[in-house]
C-alpha cells in the first residue's frame, strides 16, 4: 500500500498587531507678554540728559575648560522575555495520525531487507574506536539544515554508543544547534583556549561542558550578548582547544557556520576524519554542492573528498521543483561521494528543540543511516 499523501497545512494570512498610541491634546501656545501701553516702547531704554551714559558690560570671563564628554552608555541588550519553546502552539508530530496508525499496523510485516539494513546501521554507529573521531558538518549556505542534521546525528550516536559523544557548536553566527539540543550557553570554546588540554583530565574539562544525558555533552560557541566579542571561535582557538577536546570523546560532531572557505572552515576540515555536507534538495543546492566539491578537489582538502557524505534536506512536503536526488547521487557517485536524502518532517519544521518521540519514523531511520555512514567514512582514515 503506498504511503498516504503528506498533510497540507493551511496558512492563515499574517496579522499585524500594532500598538495604537493614545490621542494627545495639542500643546498650549507659548505664553506671550501683554502688549505695551500706548506710547511706551517695550524693548527700548530711554536715557535722560542729566544721567551719565550707561556703562558697557564687561566681557564675560572665558568658560573653564571642560573635560571631554563621556561616551553615551551602551544600550541594554534586547532579551527575549520567554524561552523559544514556549512559542510553539502545540505538540507537532512528524507523521500524521493516519501514517502513525498505518505504521503501527504494518510494523510486524517489515521486510527482511529493512530489518537487515537497520541492524547494519546500528552496528556501524556502535563501532568501537581507538581514538576520537571528528565529523565536521558543513552547509553550502545559510538555512540548509546543517544544525538540524548535526543534532540528529549527535543524538543518534549518543543513543547507540557506549562512550561519550560531544556536540561542538562552531558557528560564529550564533547557529541553532544549542536550540535544537535544548542547550543554554554557559562556557564557550574560548574559555578552553588558554588551558593545557594535552595533560588535563576529563574531570578538569567537564565543568566547561553542558551534560545532555548519560553520554551526550555539548559545548556552544558564543556566550553573553550579541556583539560582545567573547566566545567567538576562530581557527586558532579551534586548533588549540577544539581538536584537543575531542580526545575525551568517542565521536565529536562539529557544527560549523555556513560556507566552507573561511580560515575556520579550513581548520575544521583539515582536522576532520569525515565530512557531512548539507544542502537543500533544490537545483541551486545541488549546484552549490558541485562547486564545493570542485573547490575541495583542487586544493589541500582533496583527500577529504572520498570521506564526504552529502545530505540533501527537504524543507517542504511538496516534491515539485525539488532536485532529482537519485540522479544527483549517480553523478556524485562518479567522484566517490555518497548521498542521503532527509525528507520533510513536520516536527523538524517547527524549528525548536528536537522531540525524538514525535519525529517521523523515516526521519529517525535516516538519522541513523547518516550517522552510520559518517562514522564508517571516518574509520577509513
Amino acid at each position: 500500500m503506498p504511503p498516504p499523501d503528506p498533510d497540507l497545512t493551511v496558512v492563515d494570512a499574517p496579522k499585524l498587531h500594532r500598538h495604537a498610541p493614545q490621542a494627545q491634546p495639542p500643546p498650549p501656545p507659548p505664553p506671550t507678554s501683554p502688549p505695551p501701553a500706548f506710547g511706551q516702547p517695550s524693548d527700548l531704554s530711554v536715557t535722560r540728559p542729566d544721567q551719565p551714559p550707561p556703562r558697557a558690560n564687561p566681557a564675560p570671563p572665558p568658560p573653564p575648560p571642560q573635560a571631554s564628554p563621556a561616551p553615551p552608555p551602551r544600550p541594554a541588550p534586547l532579551v527575549v522575555p520567554t524561552a523559544p519553546e514556549t512559542l510553539v502552539q502545540g505538540p507537532v508530530h512528524g507523521d500524521s495520525v493516519m501514517r502513525r496508525v498505518l505504521r503501527g499496523a504494518l510494523h510486524p510485516f517489515r521486510s527482511a531487507d529493512d530489518v537487515r539494513e537497520v541492524t547494519e546501521h546500528g552496528r556501524w554507529i556502535a563501532h568501537p574506536v581507538t581514538t576520537g573521531r571528528r565529523i565536521a558538518v558543513m552547509g553550502v549556505r545559510e538555512g540548509s539544515g546543517k544544525s538540524t542534521v548535526s543534532a540528529l546525528v549527535t543524538t543518534a550516536f549518543a543513543r547507540h554508543r557506549d562512550d561519550r559523544v560531544l556536540a561542538l557548536d562552531l558557528d560564529p553566527e550564533m547557529g541553532s544547534l544549542p536550540l535544537r539540543l535544548g542547550v543554554r550557553n554557559e562556557h564557550p570554546v574560548a574559555d578552553l583556549a588558554g588551558a593545557d588540554l594535552s595533560t588535563a583530565s576529563f574531570e578538569q574539562v567537564r565543568q566547561f561542558l553542558v551534560p545532555l544525558g548519560e553520554r551526550l555533552w555539548a559545548l556552544p560557541t558564543t556566550y553573553g550578548t550579541v556583539g560582545a566579542g567573547r566566545g567567538l571561535v576562530d581557527a586558532g582557538r579551534y586548533q588549540s582547544a577544539g581538536v584537543q577536546l575531542s580526545r575525551f570523546f568517542g565521536v565529536t560532531v562539529a557544527d560549523n557556520g555556513a560556507g566552507t572557505r573561511t580560515p575556520l572552515h579550513r581548520a575544521v576540515l583539515a582536522a576532520a576524519h569525515a565530512q557531512i555536507l548539507v544542502a537543500p534538495a533544490t537545483v541551486d543546492g545541488a549546484a552549490a554542492v558541485g562547486r564545493v566539491l570542485d573547490w575541495m578537489g583542487s586544493g589541500d582538502l582533496r583527500a577529504l573528498l572520498p570521506r564526504t557524505l552529502v545530505v540533501f534536506t527537504s524543507h517542504t512536503p511538496h516534491k515539485a521543483g525539488t532536485v532529482d536526488v537519485d540522479r544527483a547521487a549517480g553523478i556524485l557517485a562518479e567522484v566517490g561521494v555518497n548521498t542521503i536524502r532527509l525528507g520533510f518532517d513536520r516536527q523538524l519544521a517547527v524549528g525548536t528543540t528536537l522531540d525524538h518521540a514525535r519525529l517521523a519514523y523515516a526521519t529517525r531511520l535516516t538519522a541513523i543511516a547518516i550517522a552510520a555512514e559518517a562514522l564508517r567514512l571516518a574509520l577509513t582514515v
